[in-house]
């Protein structure tokens, strides 16, 4: 089996530039578009730090309060229905994600606002 042509040529000329060491080019810096500044001048406002993060913790904790409440079992759960046991759990949940999303809101606005 014979090497195309392409591999060829690219093996002799990596051996004869062996000692030439070939540098990549230098990416040039931009300055940063009018955008961006403004962007970066809304981020660094702590009030909208602490909304956003207030918010995104409240997101976070309401999703695992969500998960955490439906992994809870009932302590009768022999003698509840299956729809009694489905309005548990959904009460649960409930209960479970409010608090999480309250606790996670707090942290997330504390941390961030002050």
């Amino acid at each position: 089996m014979s090497a195309s042509p392409e591999t060829e040529a690219a093996a002799s000329s990596s051996s004869s530039s062996g000692s030439q060491e070939q540098k990549p080019p230098m990416e040039s810096l931009r300055l940063p578009t009018v955008e961006e500044i403004r962007g970066q001048d809304i981020w660094n406002n702590c009030a909208v730090r602490s909304v956003v993060s207030g918010v995104m913790g409240g997101g976070l904790g309401f999703f695992m309060g969500m998960f955490l409440g439906a992994l809870d079992n009932p302590l009768m759960q022999e003698e509840m229905t299956g729809r009694q046991q489905f309005i548990y759990t959904a009460k649960q949940m409930g209960r479970r994600s409010w608090s999480s999303c309250k606790a996670f809101a707090v942290m997330g606005l504390v941390f961030f606002g002050f």
